[in-house]
C-alpha cells in the first residue's frame, strides 16, 4: 500500500468509482482550465492529451512545504467513430442521443483517453515536476442498441444523457456491449491498468 495520495484533478463520478475499486487512495481537487481553448489539430489523439495537458495547469494544488511530494492525475476522454471520425460528445438531449447510438450500429467508436500524471516535489516556494508520465489509451467499441430498446434503454440508464456518446456498457448497458477491444475500463473513463504501471514507474 503506498504512502502517498492521487490527487485527481476530476469530479467525474466513474473516474472515481474506477480508482475506489482498483484500490488507488487519492482526493479531488478542482481545476479552471479552458478546454474549448484547445486547439482540435487534425489528431484527435494528440488533442485529448493536450486537453489533459491543460487541465494540468491549471490543476488547483495543495498548499506545499519545502520537501513535500504529491503524486496530480488529470484525463480527458473522447469518442468518436472510426470510419468518419464523428465526434460523440455529451447529448444535448434525448433526440442527440439516439442519433449518437444510431451512428454506433453502422461505426465502431473509437474511445481514447489522455492522461496526465505528474510528481511534484514543493520547492523554493511552488510546486515543481519532478517526473511525469502522459500517455494516449485507445479502446475500440462495437455499441448496439436497436431502436425498439430505446425506451427501456434511456429509463434503465438515465445517466447516458450525461455521458460521452450516450452510451454505457455497465449494467445493463452490458446487453447492448457486442465487442470491446482494448482497455475496459478506458471506456468507463480511466485506463486503470496503464494508471498503475505508470505510479509504479514514478514511484507512487
Amino acid at each position: 500500500m503506498s504512502k502517498y495520495i492521487l490527487y485527481l484533478a476530476s469530479e467525474s463520478q466513474p473516474r472515481q468509482r474506477l480508482l475506489n475499486e482498483a484500490g488507488i487512495k487519492f482526493k479531488t481537487i478542482k481545476h479552471n482550465a479552458d478546454e474549448c481553448s484547445v486547439d482540435l489539430g487534425k489528431k484527435f489523439d494528440s488533442y485529448v492529451l493536450d486537453i489533459a495537458k491543460e487541465k494540468m495547469k491549471h490543476a488547483d494544488l495543495p498548499k506545499g512545504k519545502d520537501g513535500s511530494v504529491i503524486f496530480v492525475l488529470t484525463s480527458d476522454t473522447l469518442v468518436y467513430t472510426s470510419n468518419t471520425g464523428t465526434i460523440l460528445g455529451k447529448p444535448t438531449d434525448i433526440d442527440d442521443a439516439k442519433r449518437m447510438l444510431r451512428l454506433f450500429r453502422n461505426e465502431k467508436a473509437k474511445v481514447v483517453t489522455g492522461c496526465c500524471l505528474d510528481k511534484k516535489v514543493f520547492k523554493n516556494g511552488k510546486w515543481q515536476n519532478e517526473a511525469e508520465n502522459h500517455w494516449i489509451t485507445v479502446s475500440i467499441v462495437e455499441f448496439v442498441v436497436e431502436e425498439n430498446d430505446f425506451d427501456l434503454y434511456f429509463e434503465k440508464l438515465p445517466q447516458s444523457l450525461k455521458s460521452a456518446s450516450g452510451g454505457i456498457i455497465e449494467g445493463y448497458g452490458q446487453r447492448f456491449c457486442k465487442s470491446i477491444n482494448g482497455s475496459y475500463s478506458n471506456v468507463i473513463g480511466l485506463p486503470i491498468f496503464e494508471l498503475v504501471q505508470a505510479l509504479k514507474d514514478i514511484g507512487f
